[in-house]
């Protein structure tokens, strides 16, 4: 008779050398579309794991930079502690911190937002780990783009959004900065327990801040005022509001293309 697949999580407390019946809780988190996560109490700790059941190559997931970049923003008190990471087993266990992720609207709040710009400022500021992958925003849309015609699947994925996008791409190379990024910056990646953490780094790497802030603007949907207001708590308005659009713009057509990619089968 075959034997039963591994649960992540006794997979996970045997990596980490835990007998299964220090376990008292073990309660599946719900949100997040590419993993399955539970966050597991025994006797001393109390931890979230995850474990990845994505198509990594066609959603384009390095665990190994992910590795690294967790280890770099752990260390500056951005994200969880990572008590187990491991690549290999597609598992990842952290630190639980006690908090709630933030709620749709909830960064309109003026004191949510300095607080949300001070802390991807921070990040952006960090030095970039080993190991951490750069990513090439022409790349990554051509790359999904061979995806789907290989899938027979456009959707609303015109020829001129197409053309759209790669004139975008090319007004955003001129004049860009590189740095430490999220790239995901949605209200269920942000944990607020009195200080804010970033979580799910699975799409983080080393890129165009710009890209962050538009993340903010398209996933909490910014109005004009409060993009502005963004633009000014995060670097005193050095950030032009032209480049900041076409960013938003790109971030949403990427957004897009990752949910076709997601949505068609392989």
């Amino acid at each position: 008779m075959p034997s039963l697949p591994v649960h992540p999580v006794e997979a996970a407390l045997d990596v980490l050398g835990v007998s299964p019946a220090t376990l008292r809780a073990r309660e599946r988190i719900k949100h997040g579309l590419t993993n399955e996560s539970w966050l597991i109490r025994t006797a001393r700790d109390a931890l979230v794991v995850r474990i990845s059941a994505a198509d990594e190559q066609a959603l384009q997931i390095d665990r190994r930079s992910e590795a690294s970049i967790l280890a770099a923003v752990s260390a500056a008190g951005i994200g969880p502690e990572v008590v187990l990471c491991d690549p290999d087993r597609r598992l990842l266990v952290t630190r639980y911190i006690p908090g709630e992720t933030w709620r749709s609207g909830q960064v309109r709040e003026p004191e949510n937002l300095r607080r949300l710009a001070a802390l991807v400022h921070a990040l952006h500021g960090l030095a970039v780990p080993a190991g951490a992958r750069r990513l090439d925003l022409a790349a990554s849309v051509q790359a999904y783009w061979r995806t789907l015609d290989a899938r027979g699947e456009r959707g609303d994925d015109t020829a001129a959004l197409r053309r759209r996008a790669q004139e975008v791409l090319a007004e955003l190379a001129r004049g860009a900065v590189a740095c430490l990024c999220h790239n995901d910056l949605n209200p269920l990646n942000i944990l607020d327990d009195g200080r804010l953490w970033l979580i799910d780094w699975e799409y983080a790497g080393v890129g165009e801040p710009l890209f962050d802030l538009a993340s903010i603007c398209a996933e909490h949907r910014l109005g004009p005022r409060e993009r502005e207001a963004l633009r000014m708590a995060y670097a005193q308005g050095q950030v032009d509001p032209q480049r900041l659009e076409l960013a938003c713009w790109l971030f949403e057509y990427v957004r897009d293309l990752w949910m076709a990619v997601r949505a068609t089968p392989a």
